[in-house]
């Protein structure tokens, strides 16, 4: 045990946080045991005196779920019609005397707009916290993600980038804010007067996690290759199937290329939900991306959405994640483009 009744992060725990520094280029990073955890870290630390936090609505599936943990009130907003990613004009008219931070969430397919976000934050004073859990390997106008002032949030879960088995890390510039993320980790009794009584969990990262991360951080490049190689096959494959088309990544920019997401358009006669379950009964491992939007679910915690969120609504029914990740070879690419293209000329009854 340190002094002050915390214990440290174990070595491994500490080599993680000292090399993610340096993939980031981050002057801090902080280790959690999960990523759902540094993202609650992160708000009851940062936000603002005020019941209500921005999120997008379109988006993880449990982030209402972090704001609700961290004593707030998730409140929705749209997202652009050409990033999927929150819209900062909408993030702007939902500003009030109630806004107490805004979870900005990077898209799974690029980047949202850092610098717009990152100017409204600081013209109402409000606290942003930067939610890049799958955005490890990216850039935003050049800059690695994970290096922008305030707060950014990663995941080191199975499905991520970088397979911790679980966990999650929080990069930032701000020593301040990191020393109070350490207490709060380790539930001194300066971390203990930050949370409600009774809402505190154990959220150190084992050394075990560690070591799977540092050894998927040892093998980025390696399947960044891969991810590029089956996203170059869906490229290749989907430009001439009518009714379809691929989310493409911007590659002015660096990424990762790890999620291939396509949207059907007004031309299918198939509908999203069909396609998945076409997929899915010939073994390929297809889901609905990010549906149904966090604002059409019911909660057992308040949640506000005062204004209509028509981008959102028009997208939910037509986004797909498609078969993709270090099981998924090129060969299988045509396969898969098959079953989209025989499902997609049938009609949405089958």
């Amino acid at each position: 045990m340190a002094k002050g009744g915390h214990s440290r992060p174990g070595v491994l725990v500490a080599l993680l946080e000292q090399r993610l520094c340096e993939y980031h280029h981050s002057k801090h990073c902080v280790a959690f045991a999960t990523g759902f955890w540094s993202l609650v870290a992160c708000l009851r630390l940062k936000a603002l005196n005020a019941p209500e936090v921005i999120i997008p609505s379109f988006t993880y599936r449990r982030l209402a779920d972090v704001v609700f943990w961290a004593g707030k009130t998730p409140r929705f907003v749209d997202v652009g019609p050409g990033t999927l990613a929150i819209s900062p004009k909408a993030v702007e008219r939902a500003i009030s005397s109630k806004t107490g931070a805004i979870l900005a969430v990077h898209p799974i397919v690029n980047c949202c707009d850092v610098g717009a976000l990152q100017g409204i934050a600081h013209d109402h004073r409000v606290p942003i916290v930067f939610d890049a859990v799958e955005s490890v390997h990216e850039t935003c106008e050049g800059r690695r993600v994970g290096s922008f002032e305030g707060a950014e949030v990663f995941s080191l879960h199975a499905s991520k980038l970088i397979n911790g088995l679980e966990g999650g890390y929080v990069c930032s510039d701000d020593p301040e804010f990191v020393a109070r993320l350490r207490r709060f980790r380790t539930h001194d009794a300066t971390g203990a007067s930050l949370l409600e009584p009774g809402s505190w969990m154990p959220s150190e990262m084992p050394d075990l996690h560690a070591a799977f991360a540092l050894a998927g951080l040892d093998e980025v490049d390696l399947n960044v290759s891969h991810n590029q190689r089956i996203y170059r096959a869906y490229q290749a494959r989907l430009k001439t199937v009518p009714g379809i088309r691929l989310r493409t990544f911007d590659e002015a920019e660096q990424t990762s290329f790890k999620n291939i997401v396509a949207e059907l358009t007004g031309k299918s006669l198939c509908s999203r939900d069909r396609l998945v379950q076409q997929l899915n009964q010939n073994g390929m491992l297809a889901r609905a991306h990010y549906s149904p939007p966090l604002h059409t679910r019911s909660y057992e915690f308040p949640v506000s959405c005062p204004e209509t969120l028509p981008v959102t609504d028009s997208v939910a029914a037509r986004l797909i994640n498609l078969p993709c990740g270090f099981r998924m070879r090129e060969g299988d690419v045509p396969s898969v483009v098959d079953v989209i293209e025989k499902s997609l000329s049938m009609d949405s009854g089958g």
